[in-house]
C-alpha cells in the first residue's frame, strides 16, 4: 500500500470535452476496497474513469497506483482492469479467445487461470461462441473475466449493468458483489443506480455536473449527506426550506434543530422512515395528516400526505388493511428523529422567516 493509505490515489485531477470540464477530483481506494462514484447522466463518471485509466489525458492532477506515478502512462502500462458499459468485446474473437486477450496484451500466458475465471464467471461453457451469439448478461461475465485474466492491479467498471433486464442485472450485481468482496485490489464502480451504489460500495462518491460533492464511508455519506444535490441522490425527498432563528427552522407546523446551521436550509427525510399509525405515540415529530393519494407498488407503494407539510411515506402493502388506508383519511405520522436532515440552502436569498419561505415540495 502506498504512503498515503491508499493503493489508488487521485489528486486535483482534472480535463476537459468542450464546454464540461471535470475538476479537483480528490480520491483514496485501499486494497480490497470497494469505491462506487454515484452520479446522473452526464455528471462525468465515464470521463473520470477514462482519464484514471489512461484513455483521456488529464489537464490538472495526479493518479498514483501503489505509490507509482501512472499519470503520464499509456493505458496498456497502467496495470488497470477495465470493464465497459457494452461490454466492448472483440466480435472476431471467441469468448475464451477474449479473455486471453488481456494476457497476450501483457506477454503473459496462462491457461489455467483463463480456465478459473471462465468456471468462476459460469462461461466455459460458451468458450467457443463469438459475442454476437451472447446475451448481454454473458457478454459482461466474460468482459469481467478478461478485465481479471492479467492480474491488474486496479478495477475500473464504467456502469457495467446499466444496460442489461432488470433480472440480469439484479443477478450479476450478485456475483459482482461477490467478486468485489474477495479482489483484492482497489475498485472504482460507477453507476446512477442508488440501489446498486448503497449494495456495493465500501465507500461512496457522489459526483454531479463535474465536481466531487461528498466522498467517504458509504454509511456515513447515506446517513449525513452534505448538501441538497448528494440529498436527493441518496433518495432522502425535500421537506420544505426556511430560515434558521434560534436554532429551529420551522416547517409547516413542525419544528427542526437546526443548531449547525444558519441562513437559509433546506430540510430533507427518508419516506421509507416515516412510520404511520391509527394511534398517538410520543416518540420523534408528529403530525396529524390526511391521506391525498395512493400511488400502490411492489413492494413498497407511496402514500401522499398533507396538508401542511406534504410529506410522503413508503408503506408495505401489508400495512394497508392494517392502517386502513383511503384517501381522505386521517393518520397518525411519526417522522423519527435520525431520518431528518438540515442541509444549507444554497440556490435561495436571505429571506427573514421559514414561514414566508416555505414552498411545497414535488412529491413522489
Amino acid at each position: 500500500m502506498s504512503a498515503s493509505g491508499s493503493d489508488l490515489s487521485v489528486r486535483g485531477l482534472a480535463t476537459r470535452s468542450g464546454s464540461f470540464q471535470l475538476e479537483g477530483i480528490d480520491l483514496d481506494v485501499g486494497s480490497d476496497e470497494v469505491l462506487v462514484v454515484l452520479g446522473p447522466s452526464g455528471a462525468g463518471k465515464t470521463m473520470l474513469l477514462h482519464t484514471i485509466a489512461g484513455f483521456r489525458q488529464a489537464t490538472a492532477g495526479n493518479v498514483r497506483i501503489k505509490g507509482r506515478e501512472v499519470t503520464g502512462l499509456a493505458p496498456e502500462l497502467r496495470r488497470i482492469g477495465f470493464v465497459f458499459q457494452d461490454a466492448a468485446l472483440f466480435p472476431h474473437l471467441t469468448a475464451r479467445d477474449n479473455v486471453c486477450f488481456g494476457l497476450r496484451a501483457h506477454r503473459l500466458s496462462s491457461p489455467t487461470k483463463v480456465d478459473e475465471l471462465m468456471d468462476r464467471f459460469g462461461v466455459s461453457a460458451l468458450a467457443d461462441r463469438t459475442p454476437r451469439s451472447l446475451s448481454g448478461g454473458e457478454r459482461q461475465r466474460v468482459a469481467l473475466a478478461r478485465a481479471l485474466a492479467f492480474g491488474p492491479e486496479v478495477l475500473l467498471l464504467d456502469e457495467p449493468l446499466s444496460a442489461l433486464d432488470q433480472p440480469t442485472r439484479e443477478e450479476l450485481r450478485s456475483v459482482l458483489q461477490d467478486l468485489l468482496s474477495g479482489l483484492g485490489i482497489p475498485a472504482v464502480h460507477v453507476t446512477h443506480d442508488r440501489d446498486e451504489a448503497f449494495i456495493l460500495a465500501d465507500k461512496l462518491a457522489v459526483i454531479e455536473s463535474g465536481k466531487l460533492r461528498q466522498v467517504g464511508a458509504a454509511d456515513r455519506v447515506a446517513a449525513q449527506p452534505a448538501d441538497a444535490v448528494v440529498a436527493k441522490m441518496l433518495g432522502w425527498l425535500e421537506l420544505g426550506n426556511g430560515h434558521v432563528i434560534d436554532g429551529k427552522v420551522v416547517i409547516g407546523g413542525l419544528a427542526f434543530d437546526a443548531q449547525a446551521h444558519s441562513g437559509d436550509v433546506l430540510v430533507f427525510y427518508r419516506p421509507e422512515d416515516i412510520r404511520l399509525s391509527r394511534d398517538r405515540t410520543e416518540q420523534g415529530l408528529l403530525f396529524r395528516a390526511r391521506v391525498q393519494r395512493i400511488v400502490r407498488a411492489v413492494p413498497l407503494s407511496h402514500v401522499a400526505l398533507g396538508p401542511l407539510p406534504p410529506i410522503t411515506a413508503l408503506v408495505l402493502n401489508r400495512e394497508f388493511e392494517r392502517l386502513t388506508l383511503r384517501p381522505d383519511a386521517e393518520i397518525e405520522v411519526q417522522i423519527p428523529q435520525g431520518s431528518v436532515v438540515v442541509v444549507p440552502d444554497e440556490a435561495r436569498t436571505n429571506r427573514p422567516t421559514a414561514l414566508e419561505t416555505w414552498r411545497p415540495p414535488r412529491l413522489l
